[in-house]
């Protein structure tokens, strides 16, 4: 089942690869239904193949895909890491927005102890829609705040872990807000938002990486 590249496959590697990272920035979402689809349908086609004694077919379907695949990692981690880098530090009341969605957080209370600070910070998400009712997907996307040695805060366990997994009436926003113990030696604070791993959002261009790479800044807190 072995199959040999040959220049003509490399030059053909060569040209798919400037198509694939513009699709990938522009369409992310549906590269990655295409690709679910193509690994299902290469899963499911190898076996017949094998048994149709038709080796040689699926040696070359395997490499296409393992080809594939790599080059969705690389350039998705690619895409990723310059995303965390050029990531905005947005101020306090100041709206990000994206699609139909604007997230901003609207005041923050501090509480302090002698060990750690209590941060309960006041949000809202709006939705731009006028006419329809949306639900933000906010299932699996983490809330979490982190300061300047990269240090993570999460949110208690006894809190809901997917806040923004929520429905917003057209042209409305919804109100909330969440509670983070932080340390007392954080000098600078940042909150922002991750898909967790294993989710469809986290396999995305601009989520997916398969390098660490520092936390991407969104609103800064303190």
């Amino acid at each position: 089942m072995s199959f040999k590249m040959t220049t003509t496959t490399w030059i053909a590697i060569a040209a798919m690869f400037p198509g694939l990272l513009f699709f990938m920035y522009a369409l992310g979402g549906v590269v990655l239904l295409l690709t679910i689809g193509t690994l299902i349908l290469t899963l499911v086609s190898l076996p017949v193949l094998l048994l149709t004694g038709k080796r040689r077919r699926a040696g070359q379907l395997l490499t296409a895909l393992g080809i594939y695949l790599a080059a969705y990692f690389v350039i998705a981690t690619g895409i990723t890491m310059a995303g965390a880098v050029n990531k905005p530090s947005l101020p306090i009341g100041k709206e990000i927005c994206a699609e139909w969605w604007c997230f901003a957080v609207d005041k923050v209370d501090a509480a302090a102890t002698s060990s750690e600070t209590s941060y309960t910070i006041y949000w809202h998400l709006s939705s731009s829609d006028k006419h329809m009712t949306r639900h933000f997907p906010g299932h699996g996307l983490e809330l979490y705040m982190f300061d300047e040695r990269g240090r993570k805060f999460a949110l208690p366990e006894n809190a809901n872990p997917d806040p923004l997994d929520i429905t917003v009436s057209a042209g409305e926003s919804m109100r909330q807000s969440i509670t983070f113990r932080v340390p007392v030696d954080a000098h600078e604070l940042y909150l922002t938002a991750k898909y967790r791993p294993f989710t469809f959002q986290s396999m995305l261009p601009g989520e997916l990486s398969l390098v660490p790479h520092r936390n991407g800044k969104m609103i800064r807190i303190l």
